[in-house]
């Protein structure tokens, strides 16, 4: 059997059985790649189960080469955005069909990605680089807001705030060489109703063609940018959908896409779609909505696009039933996790596929507003209107408890406008 390379960040949404799942039905055997010291020895032995476990110093993959040509790979593919880089260098390494440098750096670099869409005509977004502080308030300074503010190179809305003026620029931002910032204009969406002013759409790329999956429906962001959880099909009309696909297509051909599978988002404004970013992978859950939506394995399809095996990708359908997945965020405020009361009235209800939570009792989470999902509804409804209903029954059964720092416990009602903190602990 042929071996296939495939590098892995801790506690991924895609499992190691799922990947390894996809490489046999392609006829390979994934070759585990993590990067150095990264990993818990369990979840590293959860890999293992599945094939070699090798690690990789990402500031110096081509040192992990010698060790996986005894592998022997003929192949080499990603799902994580984080190991999109070291990948491209693996792939430099053995010889193996990637995206190029030029595409990688393209997919994983904020401000590049912004500068090639606009060179090739696609998009053109104000976006500058600072690598100081001093210099991210002097731009702001003489800009009138609001501007995005964000890491370079970054992913699940890290550190990524809405700064209406230059005396708004959090504290904690502070730019360096080491970790330059992006400041972008803000793309101003339009009223969508119960749904999100933003949609993703999903490609596979075979030999630089990309041929368009589904477009996705997001609900709206939770302040600044934090994401809740998506469904298929979108609620958009058909000719919006049309657009949606040649533009994320457009912009995939002018990154220099050659194979696999991208998740580009994008902003609906009033006069029309815009980019919002373009992303060299699977987005995230989307395997579990794309297989209930279509019966098809993304996971598979990637992976023989990726090796450059023949394939039939098959598009969402527009219309008819909606599937959807769900996610609660916790207070941005942070806490120790103490406890999740509903969880079986939540799997009881009608329309529910699954609901399960992602963070046990006792989880410590940062304060911050990065998109974190700690639990995943998982549903399925005759429309969306079905589809809003059964989701809010859903949060109706649900409280979260976090302990705080002094010792306090706070109780959290769900809501899809995000938590809400009770009073009376009920």
């Amino acid at each position: 059997m042929s071996v296939v390379v495939v590098p892995v960040v801790p506690a991924s949404a895609i499992r190691p059985a799922d990947i390894a799942r996809a490489a046999t039905a392609c006829g390979y055997a994934p070759t585990f790649v993590t990067s150095a010291g990264s990993m818990e020895p369990a979840e590293q032995e959860e890999y293992a189960r599945f094939g070699p476990v090798l690690e990789c110093d990402p500031e110096r993959p081509s040192e992990a080469v010698p060790a996986l040509r005894g592998h022997a790979p003929t192949a080499i593919v990603t799902f994580s955005e984080g190991m999109v880089p070291t990948t491209g260098e693996l792939a430099v390494g053995l010889g193996l069909p990637y995206h190029d440098r030029d595409t990688v750096a393209a997919l994983t670099d904020k401000w590049t990605q912004r500068w090639r869409l606009a060179e090739h005509g696609v998009d053109t977004v104000w976006s500058v680089a600072v690598t100081s502080r001093e210099a991210a308030l002097e731009v702001l300074a003489s800009r009138p807001g609001p501007v995005v503010v964000k890491p370079r190179r970054s992913q699940s809305s890290r550190d990524t705030y809405l700064v209406e003026a230059a005396a708004a620029l959090p504290a904690e931002v502070r730019p360096s060489a080491q970790r330059p910032f992006v400041l972008e204009e803000f793309l101003t969406g339009r009223d969508e109703g119960d749904f999100g002013d933003y949609v993703s759409v999903e490609s596979v790329v075979v030999d630089g063609e990309p041929v368009t999956l589904g477009v996705t429906g997001k609900f709206p962001l939770l302040p600044p940018f934090r994401e809740q959880g998506q469904f298929l099909p979108s609620h958009l009309p058909q000719d919006e959908l049309d657009r949606a696909a040649r533009l994320a297509s457009a912009a995939l051909r002018a990154l220099g896409v050659r194979r696999g599978l991208a998740h580009t988002e994008l902003k609906l404004t009033p006069d029309g779609p815009r980019l919002i970013e373009v992303n060299g992978r699977i987005g995230g859950f989307l395997g579990d909505l794309y297989q209930r939506g279509t019966g098809q394995d993304l996971l598979t399809l990637g992976m023989a696009a990726s090796c450059g095996l023949p394939v039939t990708p098959r598009a969402a359908p527009t219309a008819g039933g909606v599937h959807f997945q769900y996610s609660n965020l916790p207070p941005t405020c942070g806490g120790v996790l103490r406890e999740v009361a509903g969880v079986e009235k939540v799997r009881q209800e009608t329309g529910v596929v699954g609901y399960a939570t992602r963070i046990a009792a006792g989880a410590e989470l940062a304060p911050g507003v990065m998109t974190f999902f700690m639990d995943l509804l998982r549903g399925d409804a005759t429309d969306h209107a079905s589809m809003l209903a059964t989701i809010d029954r859903c949060l109706a059964h649900l409280q979260f408890s976090f302990e705080q720092a002094d010792g306090t416990v706070s109780h959290w009602r769900a809501g899809r406008d995000g938590l809400h903190r009770t009073t009376d602990g009920r």
